[in-house]
């Protein structure tokens, strides 16, 4: 069982994670700059943490499920051991002479998770995208409230699924009514990769502005202190940087 403090960290712990976070940002960020042995190390240690972190979520959520809580070996539920035997065959990837028998388990998870990725993205893309269309209101609520006018957005979108899926039909050359439907669908299409693209920029702006909330409301004992860390770390990053740089000279 996971013992109920666990994230909890005492006072002078907690300083030093403050301290490690404001140094880790800056060097990751560094990487903007130019690649260098600070950034690659925070990166390093990123995947393994994250490899760590799995494993030790995997591990518990294995346990939990067959021996803690609901106890279902104790039950004699047996069945429970072959997923128990198929995750202790992973660490046949560490023997030349029994190697072999890692692939049965990697074979049997990828083909779970490919056969539910594959139904996940046929429903999600696909069938729940038809039965949103179908239902899509033309006129609205009824009323005319002012602009835009009711069940215009549902025109556009229907207009916008009709033209895009024209502008991938091969069979008839692009001329006449088709030319003109693939080259409205054409103009959906960017704009649809577009939002796309500025959804994930606007994710790593916002994940940056969190690790600068952090620099400004990090505090111990009321003083504000992360944020004067910055150029100490930046000119850690420059020493590593220029000292790399006379090596390889």
């Amino acid at each position: 069982m996971i013992p109920p403090n666990v994230g909890q960290l005492p006072p002078e712990l907690d300083l030093f994670a403050a301290i490690f976070g404001v140094f880790v940002t800056v060097f990751i960020y560094s990487f903007l700059w130019k690649e260098n042995p600070l950034s690659r190390a925070v990166e390093h240690l990123f995947v393994g943490l994250a490899a760590v972190f799995t494993l030790g979520f995997m591990y518990d959520a294995a346990l939990s499920q067959a021996v803690w809580g609901t106890n279902r070996l104790a039950e004699g539920n047996f069945i429970w051991l072959i997923p128990i035997l198929l995750s202790l065959m992973y660490f046949f990837f560490f023997t030349k002479k029994y190697f072999f028998l890692y692939r049965y388990p990697v074979s049997i998870v990828a083909g779970i998770m490919a056969g539910m990725m594959i139904c996940g993205m046929i429903q999600s893309n696909f069938l729940a995208q038809i039965q949103s269309t179908v239902e899509l209101p033309l006129v609205g609520n009824g009323v005319w409230e002012g602009w835009p006018m009711p069940g215009l957005d549902s025109i556009i979108i229907i207009i916008g699924i009709i033209t895009a899926l024209s502008f991938f039909f091969f069979t008839w050359e692009h001329k006449g009514a088709l030319g003109v439907s693939t080259k409205i669908g054409r103009y959906f299409l960017m704009a649809t990769f577009g939002a796309a693209y500025g959804g994930t920029v606007m994710a790593r702006m916002s994940l940056f502005i969190g690790r600068l909330r952090f620099f400004f409301e990090t505090s111990y004992e009321d003083w504000f202190w992360a944020w004067y860390l910055v150029p100490v770390a930046v000119i850690f990053v420059i020493i590593v940087a220029l000292w790399e740089r006379r090596a390889k000279g």
